[in-house]
């Protein structure tokens, strides 16, 4: 099937949003293993960044199984149904992920508004902490657009696969 020209950006947006954080948590952590075996001391901000950080890459890993189909909603559940069920399952299974993204949504906009109006930063580092909290309401947008677009694929291939010679081996 070809991928729309959104469908291929938002595909290097995702990535680039996973990959990132986690190219710099490894150099940090890297650097922060060195540090203490060459000169015996420990540098405080990793920790601290490692885990910000780690808010970005955990968003962005759920939108990627998402199209990936790779989420436990869409394969476990999914797999075990068929004919109308499952296509009913896929609709639910699609709701609830959205649901959840949704309330993540507004969540993710009111702690990310909160941190950025009250100047709020990271102890150690002094990054304004709204630059990682932006990873819920971001991931959450891609989320939402990603759960979609796997439901519809679920959904038509639940509809398309009931065939008459599935209904032969019941």
């Amino acid at each position: 099937m070809q991928r729309s020209t959104v469908d291929r950006v938002l595909t290097t947006v995702e990535n680039v949003l996973a990959a990132a954080p986690f190219a710099v948590v490894a150099v940090v952590a890297f650097v922060n293993v060195v540090s203490r075996y060459f000169l015996n001391a420990s540098l405080a901000f990793t920790s601290e960044l490692t885990v910000s950080l780690a808010v970005w890459m955990v968003m962005m890993g759920a939108v990627i199984a998402l199209r990936e189909g790779g989420h436990l909603g869409f394969s476990a559940l999914h797999e075990a149904a068929r004919g109308p069920v499952r296509g009913v399952m896929t609709v639910l299974i699609t709701a609830a992920i959205v649901a959840f993204f949704v309330v993540l949504l507004f969540f993710g906009i009111d702690l990310a508004a909160l941190q950025a109006w009250s100047g709020r930063s990271t102890p150690s580092i002094g990054l304004p902490q709204w630059l990682f909290t932006a990873a819920l309401p971001v991931g959450a947008v891609l989320g939402v657009y990603r759960a979609v677009q796997a439901g519809r694929a679920g959904f038509r291939r639940s509809t398309v696969e009931a065939l008459p010679s599935e209904e032969a081996d019941r």
